[in-house]
């Protein structure tokens, strides 16, 4: 089990607005105004957003590859959401095909400023209820690096990176100036995959939603933690906290399979490389939230929703029941506000 921080009986939740914060949604996911890059300059891989009614589409590549309800882009819809299940602040993250990569550094850097801008207008409008996540054009590291300070001075928590930059695995040696930097920052990094899907050669074998869904998200994100892990990334980074969404998909599981060919091998052992490592508890099981908080620890473990897309969990928390009132508090609130600082 992971050593954690325990709360000092006289350290009190965190106070926004005047509101104590009890429970916390680090999970959650906002479609912003993008611009309109795709008409502009004529490449449907840049994603576009049109809202009709109560529909909103976001196209990429001239595909619907999300149908989203008003809550997703309205922060007004969803208030009564997180009011009527008692949830105090959620942390928005952007919908996730909305993290766009090309090979163009100026036109992605201008993209994600662009899209951190309007993330930090939308959560301003309710500061007691929302904190933002930002993004940055991870494909071209330099650029990434050098927008954290920019990201941070617009009141951004963290951002949001997908499962691989540009064809890069997390742990290319180009990308350790960003994570670094994050570190020291203090910004907090989620990692969410982007796409998923027969998209590539290792997942030719996966075709349906649902397997995409349950398998193919969740396996995308076991190989980016792995390469993160044990290719030393974090162990280079130690003021980096990283969470790893969908529970961290497989890799807690798979992790004592890998422990135990490593730590023959290493004079490091695993448990002490995911230390600053965290996964949210969008496994929609409580038995698998069970197994999650006795693997890596209460004090690793991050209340998600995945709210408002499709397939997100409940607001209310239910999964959490069957835990301890003191895991439960770790999990919804004290967790989630050390790191967020």
């Amino acid at each position: 089990m992971w050593i954690g921080i325990p709360r000092k009986d006289n350290e009190q939740l965190m106070i926004i607005s005047g509101n104590q914060v009890e429970r916390v949604d680090i999970h959650a996911h906002i479609a912003v105004t993008p611009p309109p890059f795709a008409e502009r300059r004529g490449d449907p891989r840049w994603p576009s957003l049109q809202i009709d009614g109560e529909v909103g589409r976001l196209y990429r590549d001239g595909n619907v590859v999300r149908t989203l309800s008003p809550a997703v882009w309205s922060l007004e819809a969803r208030l009564a959401d997180l009011d009527e299940t008692k949830l105090d602040h959620q942390v928005l993250s952007l919908v996730p095909p909305m993290i766009c990569e090309t090979a163009d550094a100026d036109a992605d850097t201008q993209w994600a400023r662009h899209l951190n801008h309007e993330i930090s207008a939308a959560v301003g409008q309710f500061p007691d209820r929302f904190s933002g996540m930002g993004t940055v054009p991870l494909a071209h590291p330099e650029r990434a690096a050098e927008m954290l300070p920019e990201v941070k001075a617009l009141g951004l928590v963290g951002v949001e990176i997908g499962t691989t930059a540009g064809g890069r695995e997390l742990d290319d040696p180009a990308l350790l100036e960003f994570f670094q930097a994050a570190g020291e920052l203090g910004m907090f990094v989620l990692i969410h995959p982007i796409s998923f899907g027969p998209n590539g050669a290792w997942t030719s074998r996966i075709q349906t939603t649902e397997i995409n869904y349950g398998l193919g998200m969740t396996s995308d994100t076991a190989v980016a933690a792995s390469r993160l892990v044990f290719g030393g990334t974090l162990a280079a980074s130690p003021g980096l906290s990283v969470c790893l969404a969908h529970g961290g998909g497989t890799f807690a599981w798979a992790l004592p399979r890998i422990a135990h060919m490593w730590d023959a091998r290493h004079d490091v052992p695993a448990a002490d490389l995911v230390r600053n490592l965290y996964v949210d508890t969008v496994v929609f099981d409580p038995q698998n939230i069970r197994y999650l908080v006795d693997r890596l620890g209460a004090d690793h473990v991050l209340f998600g929703t995945d709210h408002p897309m499709p397939g997100f969990d409940s607001l209310g928390g239910e999964v959490l029941n069957h835990l301890s009132l003191d895991e439960r508090r770790l999990i919804e609130s004290d967790n989630i506000l050390r790191l967020l600082r």
